[in-house]
């Protein structure tokens, strides 16, 4: 049980609530957003709005877990529900069918309730107006969002914003500052040994606990800082934006790379079952996989990665960057580039030879680019089985490179690269083992992981420490 839903109050709370009220009035509900689509506010004293993961989906269809993500990504901010199960194969009524089961809600509720939760943030934290808290929420205009955060919340923004306690609001010297909750631990100098070494020069940045990177909003350039370190329960991030237009998606990116949505704390149970993981897990209970900012710019990244070190990657992938991204003026920090999308990148399927990298790996980034573009590779698949099959049809992508961009760009939990070197010797050394594992065997040991694959992988990682192997060794084909 998650939340508790009050059938005379009409308000549900964290089981940890001071409110006392009858059990016989109580009702358990899996997840907030279940308990919202049965006519429940949050409480105002307990807050679990903030606190509590909005959505829980347990057990369900790889494609319902896949559709949850696309709408937490802003899908559903863009089309409707008809475009939505198209883009995860099943029918509308169907899908509705199956979230009704797993999740507890359709999947529009879940969507209005994204927005409604966000402009909530807005309207506490921040003191901006009225129509730019809607419009940076995705709603289409204060009237929308009135109706309907008065629908979940059961009060008016400007009740809301009423209600606010004094230390919800955050000082602002510029930007737009927000607060970016997470449940569970978060092993925070984990998350920054891995960052440090990968940090594409020009575009990213990381100075005492303090990263930063350069982003493109509505064709306009613009800084995101996000503090690492400086809070026990979530980030602070302080967007430099042309505009707060929908940023509810730039703060997605956000809580993506970072891996603030996943629950650690159910994957750390279940694999702490396995003898040779627990002592990691209880190690670093809060480690977590990270992704990446962008999905393409991470997959290529990852193509980058082929057979070579973590340190020669991040060198090649700065050369690309100041040959292709597009630069920018007035930027201060090191951050003066944006990093090249699909149309920048595209010609290198041509095979220009000047790249600082395999001719062969630059065909393989273009022919990722010209399969984005015409749509024959979607990064924002539902289904992961399938993502892999779209990346290992292009030429120069195999096993290895699809496993990992599945893991870090699709944050596909199960994702598990039995090529990875890496992986391979970590499983070696905790085994005591003299040689290392074949895939097969490692493909086999690592079922018993399953469907936290991926956190078992970067367990796994992580306990190597100092090395600084290939990422791989088969895919550069």
């Amino acid at each position: 049980m998650v939340v508790s839903a009050v059938a005379t109050t009409g308000i549900y709370c964290r089981p940890e609530c001071t409110a006392r009220p009858a059990q016989k009035n109580v009702s358990p509900y899996a997840a907030p957003i279940a308990a919202e689509a049965a006519g429940y506010r949050p409480c105002l004293r307990c807050r679990p709005d903030r606190h509590l993961r909005s959505v829980e989906v347990t057990n369900a269809p790889a494609p319902v877990s896949g559709a949850v993500a696309l709408i937490s990504s802003g899908f559903l901010d863009r089309f409707d529900e008809d475009a939505l199960a198209v883009r995860v194969g099943y029918s509308t009524r169907q899908l509705r069918r199956l979230f009704e089961q797993y999740v507890g809600a359709t999947p529009d509720f879940v969507a209005r309730s994204r927005r409604a939760h966000f402009a909530r943030r807005l309207l506490d934290e921040t003191n901006l107006a009225m129509p730019v808290v809607a419009a940076a929420s995705g709603f289409g205009s204060v009237r929308q969002m009135g109706r309907v955060v008065e629908q979940i919340f059961r009060f008016t923004p400007s009740a809301l914003r009423a209600k606010r306690r004094r230390d919800d609001i955050l000082t602002t010297d510029g930007g737009l500052r927000l607060r970016l909750p997470f449940a569970g631990p978060l092993d925070r100098p984990a998350l920054m040994n891995h960052l440090r070494p990968r940090l594409t020069p020009a575009v990213e940045t990381l100075d005492d606990g303090l990263y930063r990177r350069t982003l493109e909003v509505c064709g306009h350039p613009g800084v995101v800082e996000i503090d690492l370190v400086g809070h026990q329960d979530h980030l602070e991030l302080v967007a430099h934006l042309p505009t707060f237009d929908s940023v509810i998606d730039e703060i997605a990116r956000v809580r993506h790379m970072f891996g603030l949505d996943d629950d650690v704390v159910s994957a750390n149970a279940r694999l702490a079952h396995d003898s040779l993981l627990a002592p990691l897990i209880g190690a670093r209970p809060g480690l977590r996989v990270v992704g990446g900012w962008d999905r393409f710019e991470t997959a290529v990244r990852v193509i980058i990665g082929q057979q070579v070190s973590v340190a020669g990657a991040t060198t090649t992938t700065g050369r690309l960057v100041q040959r292709h991204g597009r630069r920018l003026t007035g930027q201060a920090l090191g951050l003066t580039h944006l990093f090249p999308g699909p149309a920048e990148l595209a010609p290198l399927a041509a095979g220009r030879s000047d790249e600082g990298m395999p001719r062969r790996r630059a065909m393989t980034i273009g022919a990722l680019a010209e399969a984005v573009i015409d749509r024959r590779v979607d990064l924002y698949c539902a289904d992961p089985d399938e993502l892999r099959n779209q990346l290992v049809a292009l030429p120069g992508i195999g096993p290895w490179t699809a496993d990992v961009i599945t893991m870090r760009a699709g944050r596909d939990p199960d994702s598990f690269p039995v090529g990875d070197l890496g992986i391979r010797h970590a499983y070696a050394d905790l085994t005591g083992a003299t040689e290392l594992p074949t895939e097969g065997e490692l493909s086999d040991r690592s079922l018993a992981w399953q469907p936290h694959r991926a956190l078992a992988a970067q367990h796994l990682w992580a306990s190597l420490a100092t090395r600084d192997e290939p990422e791989q060794t088969k895919d550069s084909r």
